[in-house]
């Protein structure tokens, strides 16, 4: 009886012990090389090439931040064009899609993810968050 005793005790110390270790942060739980698969995933995407120049995921604490820069060169008019569309186009839906993935992979929800896209001279079109 004592061993038994003994051994859930051993059990719920060691419980405690990792649940003080977790992570409280998405940007502490994702492994670096965990974020650079993601973005090699999405640049191999056929459309991705066809559009876009580069791509990065930014994670600082429970926020993320895609980002996406577009290859075409743009003028002040073409940039108010994308940014309508990309407003319009229903991104946000996805985004609580992607919490739930971040909460089923790290443990943690995301408070906040966005979309960021950009000219291909670092110039911010439209950001897409919730």
């Amino acid at each position: 009886m004592r061993k038994t005793i003994a051994s859930v005790v051993v059990v719920f110390m060691c419980l405690f012990m990792f649940a003080g270790c977790k992570p409280k942060t998405i940007e502490a739980a994702i492994k670096p090389a965990d974020l650079q698969k993601m973005v090699d995933e999405m640049k191999e995407n056929s459309l991705f090439k066809s559009v876009y120049s580069d791509a990065s995921i930014e994670v600082k604490g429970n926020e993320v931040t895609y980002k996406y820069y577009y290859k075409q060169t743009m003028d002040d008019e073409q940039i108010e064009k994308v940014k309508a569309q990309l407003e319009k186009s229903g991104l946000e839906k996805q985004i609580d899609g992607l919490k739930d993935n971040f909460e089923k992979s790290c443990g943690i929800r995301a408070e906040r993810i966005a979309f960021a896209y950009y000219t291909s001279d670092g110039k911010l079109i439209a950001e897409i968050a919730k």
